[in-house]
């Protein structure tokens, strides 16, 4: 009887032992379950936010209706067979430009050091030159440096042709313009800025290690997106190479590597710096920093040292109009004579006022102001200044030769003070052919500053008007 009850015990334990272990683990099992649900959950909805983000970003290749060529100049023409229209670009079609990781050197720096290496020293000057047309003249791009609208409602160009357009966007710290073509398009990343903003900013790319132009140009004038200068209205042209004497007007120092536009990417000094008008300063800062008590400088050149010529022609080396190079960019040092570096300016180009050819150097050289005196282009321009738009300021240094000539022939005039604003009516802005940029609303002239000083009647009617653009 007692075995019986005993045997009874232990298996009404067993079951309640089954029974509640079978409990635990469904309970262990439908935790689990849920974990799982919720993991896989998790997993759709960030495997749906990359493939949205992929989605945005996605390269894909020209539509099957589209013809492709690859062209001379190891360049990738894209376009309808029905239509004369296209895209140029130096990459495949289908895939995105690519950096290189080669960054060795070509040839030897001859002793660039950068700008940064002179604050240590002349402070002062470092930081207010920081904010001339010469510092900005190239920088990287990012958000405190470019210029436009990137948000929707702005940041569209809309070509003349219908089935052409272009976005400027922005992807974190990324800026891009994203091309339309008919069906298909493509992106490429907006890096490096060519232009001060006084007139415009126009944008380079890297490929692998050559500098390529983008179709896009800001204008700051109404802060509007345009075609880049001498690009035709209804492409979508990337293929643009940049040469060395473009650089040679926008830098301090690149390493060149002997093939039209490839340099080395980690080599450039951006901008049109100290050593461009001082030459290069290694050996000046290392003499400096090992003799602190120095008080003349060393291995340096100040040009206020030189003779007249040899002043003007540190200027000349990008306001000397359309020079092209004798050798290679960078050779001239300041104190040598324009002559040695670069091939006389072409004078039927030069008569016209683009912004390449505008020669200030030559059109100076005609004024009286010039010819009857000993003046240079720092009399009036200070480099380690931003005076731009400053005409009070200007107009002072002319009254330092004129200020015997109140009367410069129409002073007095009714409400206006002729000595507070000389330039707009002796040296007027200028819009010409030569420097005009295509767009479906019609063409842009920006006009440049003229820099033959002269009685211009006209200019001064128009500036009693209101308006000195010529």
């Amino acid at each position: 009887m007692n075995y019986k009850r005993g045997l009874a015990f232990i298996v009404i334990v067993a079951v309640v032992g089954w029974f509640g272990y079978s409990m635990t683990q469904t309970k262990r099992d439908d935790e689990l379950f849920r974990d799982l649900v919720k993991s896989q959950q998790q997993r759709k909805s960030s495997e749906a936010e990359s493939a949205a983000l992929l989605e945005s970003t996605k390269v894909s290749a020209p539509p099957n209706d589209m013809v492709v060529n690859l062209i001379p100049g190891n360049v990738w023409f894209v376009g309808k067979y029905e239509d004369g229209g296209g895209v140029e670009i130096p990459f495949r079609p289908g895939e995105s430009p690519q950096k290189t990781d080669d960054d060795t050197p070509h040839q030897e720096n001859p002793g660039f050091v950068g700008p940064e290496q002179c604050q240590e020293c002349h402070r002062e000057k470092y930081q207010s030159f920081l904010a001339t047309g010469h510092y900005k003249t190239c920088r990287p791009v990012n958000e405190s440096t470019i210029d436009g609208i990137f948000e929707s409602g702005g940041n569209r160009f809309q070509t003349s042709d219908p089935n052409v357009s272009f976005e400027m966007i922005r992807r974190g710290d990324e800026f891009l313009q994203r091309a339309h073509f008919f069906d298909w398009s493509f992106e490429i990343p907006m890096e490096i800025i060519m232009g001060s903003s006084k007139m415009a900013q126009t944008y380079l790319y890297w490929h692998r290690d050559g500098l390529y132009q983008h179709n896009v140009t800001h204008i700051t004038d109404g802060d509007q997106w345009i075609n880049s200068p001498g690009y035709i209205d209804g492409d979508a042209a990337y293929a643009r190479p940049i040469p060395q004497r473009c650089l040679d007007c926008h830098m301090t120092y690149f390493d060149f590597r002997g093939n039209t536009n490839r340099y080395t990417p980690g080599s450039l000094i951006m901008g049109v710096t100290c050593e461009r008008c001082h030459g290069p300063a290694k050996d000046h800062v290392n003499f400096h920093r090992e003799n602190r008590d120095a008080r003349e400088a060393v291995g340096i050149t100040n040009p206020a040292d030189l003779e007249r010529q040899l002043q003007m022609d540190i200027c000349g080396q990008c306001h000397g109009g359309s020079r092209e190079l004798k050798g290679d960019a960078l050779s001239f040092r300041p104190g040598d004579p324009l002559e040695d570096h670069y091939y006389p300016p072409d004078e039927e180009a030069d008569a016209k006022n683009s912004v390449h050819t505008s020669n200030q150097l030559n059109r100076l050289s005609q004024s009286q102001c010039f010819l009857q005196s000993q003046m240079t282009c720092i009399d009036c321009h200070d480099p380690h200044h931003n005076e731009r738009g400053n005409e009070l300021l200007f107009s002072s240094r002319c009254m330092k030769c004129h200020e015997n000539e109140s009367d410069c022939g129409y002073y007095p005039h009714e409400g206006v003070n002729f000595a507070e604003n000389c330039v707009d009516c002796h040296m007027p802005r200028r819009s010409t052919e030569e420097l005009r940029l295509e767009s479906v609303k019609g063409d842009v002239f920006p006009p440049l500053r003229d820099h033959y000083i002269r009685v211009d009647e006209t200019a001064t009617e128009r500036f009693l008007l209101g308006s000195d653009e010529g």
